[in-house]
């Protein structure tokens, strides 16, 4: 009995050993638990600093990227412009060629008319062919002005070596250098010029000529002279 007594008080009542025991599982479930979440907190910083490099990557890529396509843009509105602005100028130059081939055509025209024209004013038969040429040569001067073409016929302008030809030049009393004569018709294609306006010019005279020239004396001077000649004869 004394035996059995004692086996239950050892029973009912544990050890101080077994106390310490667990009291130490549970402060090394505590420091695995705390490890386990610094472990947690150190990878999840991990994680957003990789996140950031990898969005700072991607913001260059897509930098580069879009500056590559602006510059193919350019590159391509570029490109398109030269080949509108070639194909304008291909287009001029033919326009030009064609312009040049026909220009003595029209000039024989005008000599036809400058012919003619006096005497169908007076001949029927000669002024029914020279209003035939001219319906000819306004379907022509049509067809220029739809291409772009202009003439210009600068009778009384003043002389623009730009645009013009001198043939002859005089001297004359005039302040400026101004056309008489227009020999051939000037054409421009679009505001260039195709052929030059051959024109006959009379400029200023020369200041040295003019200064030579002697002084026109005033009217009544002369009179004035002898009146007084004469009264000095009265005197004497």
């Amino acid at each position: 009995m004394a035996i059995d007594d004692e086996k239950q008080a050892e029973s009912s009542n544990p050890n101080e050993n077994d106390f310490a025991t667990e009291e130490e599982e549970i402060a090394s479930i505590k420091a695995r638990q705390a490890e386990e979440a610094g472990g947690q907190i150190e990878t999840a910083g991990q994680t957003n600093e990789e996140a950031t490099d990898t969005t700072a990557e991607l913001r260059q890529q897509i930098e580069a990227l879009t500056a590559d396509l602006q510059r193919e843009r350019a590159e391509f509105v570029n490109y398109r412009k030269r080949v509108v602005l070639e194909k304008a100028q291909q287009a001029a130059q033919q326009s030009a060629r064609l312009l040049k081939d026909l220009l003595p055509a029209l000039d024989a025209l005008d000599q036809f008319f400058a012919a003619y024209e006096p005497k169908a004013e007076t001949d029927s038969t000669i002024k029914a062919i020279v209003d035939g040429v001219k319906l000819v040569q306004k379907q022509i001067l049509r067809v220029f002005t739809e291409a772009g073409v202009e003439e210009f016929y600068p009778q009384g302008e003043e002389f623009n070596p730009a645009l013009m030809e001198a043939i002859s030049t005089q001297d004359g009393d005039v302040e400026r250098e101004t056309v008489t004569q227009v020999f051939q018709k000037g054409y421009r294609l679009e505001g260039r010029l195709i052929r030059p306006a051959r024109v006959a010019v009379i400029r200023p005279r020369p200041k040295a000529e003019t200064q030579s020239q002697p002084a026109v004396e005033p009217e009544g001077s002369n009179l004035t002279q002898t009146t007084d000649n004469n009264n000095k004869n009265e005197k004497e």
